[in-house]
């Protein structure tokens, strides 16, 4: 009995290892309304050299028009775009207008340790109210 709880924590122990050790590190924020999804992680990719990527994802079906996307870092702005296009980039990067999809708002640096990351997000909505969603990363 006490040799098959060894083995089942043992299993549990390397599964865990193999999660951490295999996983991508990321910091993930949310809107307060669940609009919103965004994900500051590192790419995988051997080419990509250890570079950081930042996206932002409509999680909603909502009818909206996203009028500029902000990257802060420690309240100074990293990069910001207000225009947007919907199609198929030439690295095969899809973006969407509805719902909103911008996979690569920034593209560089990993995050320091000890600062603080937020997302901007100023869009309006079917009635043409204007909207300002600031999401903190964590």
């Amino acid at each position: 009995m006490k040799k098959s709880y060894l083995i089942i924590v043992l299993i549990i122990i390397f599964v865990g290892i193999i999660y951490f050790a295999f996983s991508t590190p990321s910091l993930k924020g949310t809107s307060d309304d669940g609009t919103w999804k965004v994900v500051y992680k590192k790419i995988k990719e051997a080419e990509a050299g250890g570079a950081w990527l930042v996206s932002v994802t409509q999680v909603d079906d909502k009818e909206v028009n996203v009028k500029k996307l902000q990257f802060i870092e420690n309240d100074k702005l990293i990069t910001d775009r207000d225009e947007f296009f919907e199609g198929r980039d030439t690295d095969d990067t899809v973006y969407t207008l509805h719902p909103f999809s911008y996979p690569r708002l920034y593209f560089g640096e990993p995050p320091n340790e000890d600062s603080t990351y937020f997302v901007v997000i100023i869009w309006e909505d079917e009635k043409g109210k204007t909207h300002e969603d600031k999401i903190e990363l964590r």
